[in-house]
């Protein structure tokens, strides 16, 4: 049963000088314990795709739909804090907390006790394979690849059922993408959470149990 849905879905960016029309009509699903890869060419819809499917803002037209609840009708500041994470290119991690407190930070805004959230975020930074070395360091002093599991981590610090990952190893080299993908796939296989992921790179989408190809605004293949 799919967790979320896109039906008919239209968005158009309007400026002074121009019209875009960045989603036309997309439809599409998603189920848990799957990961699915949105591929297509800078301008067919990519993003505008997943900042829907995160709630960050509402189609045109159509409908997204989280358990068959349409985000027009969820309080999104709820639904972006408990169900669905994102996992962006830049990391956006905070430069003034550890790793370890940058963890805690979701759990600690929901009000969980320090020492709780201390030690779920310890256990998360563990499950993304990072040392205990790294607890205490601060984002500058780490690597491009520790500091995208740092915001892994964080993203499952909510317990969302839907991790959205845009471009996650766009500043990585080869051998630290493989490893910010293993950790996806495994999210998705072994824990049951939704993985979509945006990637440019045809050899990261061919791992992804699904691909959804864009291309001007348009689904243009679904496999």
């Amino acid at each position: 049963m799919s967790i979320l849905t896109a039906t008919n879905v239209e968005y158009t960016y309007r400026t002074r000088y121009q019209t875009v029309h960045a989603l036309q009509g997309v439809t599409c699903s998603f189920q848990p314990g799957s990961a699915y890869a949105i591929v297509g060419r800078s301008g067919s819809g990519k993003t505008t795709l997943l900042s829907l499917l995160a709630g960050l803002d509402l189609p045109d037209s159509g409908e997204i739909a989280f358990e068959n609840v349409p985000t027009t009708q969820l309080d999104r500041d709820k639904y972006r804090r408990e169900h669905v994470s994102v996992v962006y290119q830049a990391f956006h991690l905070f430069p003034l907390l550890t790793a370890l407190e940058n963890v805690m930070y979701p759990m600690e805004l929901t009000g969980a006790r320090h020492k709780e959230a201390k030690e779920q975020a310890r256990a998360l930074l563990q499950q993304v394979e990072l040392p205990l070395s790294v607890e205490k360091q601060f984002p500058k002093m780490m690597s491009g690849g520790e500091q995208q599991r740092v915001a892994i981590a964080r993203a499952l610090a909510s317990n969302a059922k839907v991790l959205l990952a845009d471009e996650p190893t766009g500043n990585l080299d080869s051998e630290n993408s493989k490893n910010i993908i293993d950790i996806l796939l495994r999210l998705a296989h072994d824990e049951g959470r939704c993985v979509i992921l945006i990637t440019h790179d045809n050899d990261i989408a061919a791992q992804a149990d699904h691909i959804l190809r864009l291309k001007d605004g348009q689904v243009i293949e679904s496999t």
